[in-house]
């Protein structure tokens, strides 16, 4: 009787730790989810799914379901908030080029989504209003938060370029003539003792007039 109340008390136990733990576990990994960069494929993605919520938002306000309206425009706070908690907390992945392209498309996708939510806002019901209104904060958030993105890019890039040419410029000032590279001391020009130099023409005593001339007859 002991041994089984002794093994249903360890099984109540294992049963709460693990009901205990798993939340945290799950929550982990959605923070692991949320916390992940996003790639270009990513914000490709994404845009155009809030393309799409955009598209219904104004098929239900035309319809005057502002429940529709609410529910279209509550997917795509969801989901540009999900941008820009990626660009805010570190930036998206991939190369410079990728990386700029991306924040290009969020900046010209919000300002779009600012367009078309304000025209949006007078064709909708009244009850309506207040999510358009933050549909439309969320979306200037991103384009803020892009632009100053693409800007720390583009500065990055030019630094980089800067220092590569003074590199360069570094590396092609030291091509030149180095000193001590001329002609060698005595190289060229008449040496000592060569041509008209001293000692150098005829012998002492074989010009004309000198003793060694005619013989005796």
């Amino acid at each position: 009787m002991k041994s089984v109340i002794r093994i249903g008390m360890v099984g109540l136990v294992a049963t709460l730790y693990v009901v205990l733990l798993a939340p945290a576990g799950i929550g982990g990994q959605d923070d692991a989810q949320t916390q992940r960069k996003m790639t270009l494929q990513d914000v490709k993605d994404r845009l155009n799914q809030n393309k799409n919520y955009l598209k219904d938002a104004e098929k239900k306000g035309k319809a005057g379901d502002a429940a529709g309206v609410q529910t279209a425009l509550e997917n795509y706070d969801r989901n540009m908030e999900g941008i820009n908690h990626a660009m805010s907390a570190g930036g998206f992945e991939g190369t410079d080029s990728q990386r700029e392209d991306a924040y290009n498309r969020v900046e010209k996708a919000t300002r779009k989504h600012g367009e078309v939510l304000a025209n949006l806002e007078s064709k909708v019901p009244e009850q309506a209003r207040s999510a358009i209104q933050h549909a439309m904060e969320v979306s200037q958030k991103g384009r803020t938060t892009a632009l100053a993105n693409l800007q720390q890019v583009r500065g990055e890039r030019q630094e980089r370029e800067q220092a590569e040419m003074r590199r360069q410029q570094q590396m092609g000032g030291g091509f030149g003539r180095n000193d001590g590279m001329g002609r060698p001391a005595g190289v060229g020009g008449s040496a000592s003792g060569v041509g008209g130099g001293m000692g150098a023409g005829r012998p002492a005593g074989a010009g004309p007039g000198a003793s060694a001339g005619r013989g005796p007859r």
